[in-house]
This record gives structure tokens, C-alpha cells and sequence, in this order.
């Protein structure tokens, strides 16, 4: 029987390169970002329409909830799977918890300034200002919607192990002890001197969508320092410096 577990935290957090990594155990499938949560948020949407209402009996699309994530992962063989995503923001987390969800969650996080500016030192947009009110638009901001589902998971006690990047990077091996121990998973020796470039279910990022390498991982984890100022401006940094709960 297949366990669903779910990947969160931010980007730019070592996301792409933890998943390489536990994706060389074929008992573990760790997905790029979900449209799962999208297909739960439409589906709930449907008991809201006319035609629902019309006729209430619930029960087709209570069935299509309630194995909405075996369907879609039917195709994987792995018994356990990471979800990727955003699900732990309020709206998507009450969505888990309706068909009686108790997630877990692995929580990859660093300093929210640092996220910033690694989006700036990859994208090198002619607008710093421009990339990053995108990035942190309340309705629409990747990293806005990064940070609200981890702050979410751990303002309200949600059952999570959380990594910090430095620690990944650093402590590569025991990080990964813990997660297996954390999900309850068989021990498997990974290769930690020859990280292949992340893919799911044969394919890889297609980054071209963004115009810049969002996902390209080195063959072993190395951290890159840079100062963050180089990038970011002064003032953008005294607004987001304070936001991380962890």
C-alpha cells in the first residue's frame, strides 16, 4: 500500500538535490511541483455549482476525492511518495484534513532572504524590484505560497521534520538517516558522490519555461556562498529578514 507524504518548505532550499537523492531508492518517489492540490481545490469547488446542488447526492465525487492521490500516482510503483507542493497553507491543509488526512510533512527551509536572492543571482532579471514583488504577491507568489504553507505547518503544530539548508549541505548523511527515520523507511545506502540531474518517472525540468537553470544540481552537494546584498537591495532586505518562523 502506497504512503503519501508531502515535500514543502521553500524553493531555492536544496528541493531539486535532496529529491535526486532519494529518488535513487526505487521505494521512494519524490515528485516536482503538484497539480494535485489544484485538482483537489476544483473538485471541492464542484459541490459549490448549481448542477450539484440541483440534484445533492454526493457520492460520485466523494469517491474521486477520497483516491484522488492513488489515481493520479497509480502509474508509480514506489510504496513511498513525496508529494511536492503547497499543501500545508490553510486552504490546503482543511482540504487534507476533509478526507481525513494526517499528514507528514518534510519541511526544507532557509533564510527567506537567502531564497531571494538565489532567484535573483539565477534569473538576473533587469528588474530586481519587479522579480521579487512576483515572487512574494500574496494571490500569486511562489515564494509567498512557500512561506505561508511552512509557517502554517508550524504555527499549527502539523506532524513535520524540518532541515535547514546549511545542515543539509553540511551534514548531508545524517539529514538523510533522519528522514528515514522520521517516515518510517527501510534504510537504503544512497551515492553521495554522483547526484544525477533530478527526474520523474523517466523525465526531467524542462527549464527553458523559465529561461533560467532553476534546477540544475551538481553531481555532489556543495554549498555556494555570496553575499546577499550583491543582489538584493537594502531595503528589501530589512522587509523579508524577519519573516521565517523557524
Amino acid at each position: 500500500m502506497k504512503k503519501f507524504y508531502f515535500l514543502s518548505g521553500y524553493s531555492r532550499s536544496g528541493n531539486t538535490v535532496l529529491s535526486s537523492l532519494l529518488n535513487q531508492n526505487k521505494n521512494i518517489t519524490v515528485t516536482p511541483n503538484s497539480g494535485v492540490v489544484q485538482i483537489m481545490y476544483d473538485l471541492f469547488k464542484m459541490y459549490e455549482s448549481s448542477w450539484i446542488k440541483n440534484v445533492p447526492e454526493f457520492s460520485g465525487l466523494d469517491n474521486v476525492l477520497k483516491n484522488v492521490f492513488k489515481n493520479y500516482y497509480e502509474h508509480i510503483n514506489s510504496e513511498f511518495i513525496f508529494e511536492r507542493g503547497v499543501c500545508g497553507t490553510p486552504y490546503n491543509l482543511g482540504m487534507l484534513q476533509k478526507l481525513n488526512y494526517q499528514p507528514k510533512f518534510l519541511l526544507l527551509v532557509r533564510p527567506l532572504v537567502e531564497v531571494l536572492a538565489s532567484y535573483v543571482k539565477v534569473q538576473k532579471p533587469k528588474d530586481v524590484h519587479e522579480l521579487i514583488y512576483n515572487l512574494m504577491h500574496p494571490d500569486t507568489g511562489k515564494i509567498y505560497w512557500d512561506w505561508q504553507s511552512t509557517s502554517n505547518v508550524i504555527k499549527t503544530n502539523q506532524n513535520y521534520l524540518l532541515i535547514k539548508y546549511d545542515d543539509l549541505v553540511n551534514n548531508t548523511e545524517e539529514n538523510m538517516k533522519e528522514i528515514y527515520s522520521y517516515f518510517e523507511i527501510p534504510d537504503f545506502k544512497h551515492n553521495f558522490n554522483s547526484i544525477e540531474q533530478f527526474n520523474y518517472n523517466g523525465v526531467s525540468y524542462n527549464d527553458s519555461v523559465f529561461e533560467a537553470d532553476l534546477h540544475k544540481i551538481k553531481p555532489t552537494i556543495q554549498k555556494e556562498n555570496y553575499d546577499i546584498q550583491k543582489y538584493l537591495p537594502k531595503e528589501i532586505i530589512k522587509r523579508y529578514e524577519g519573516w521565517d518562523y523557524f
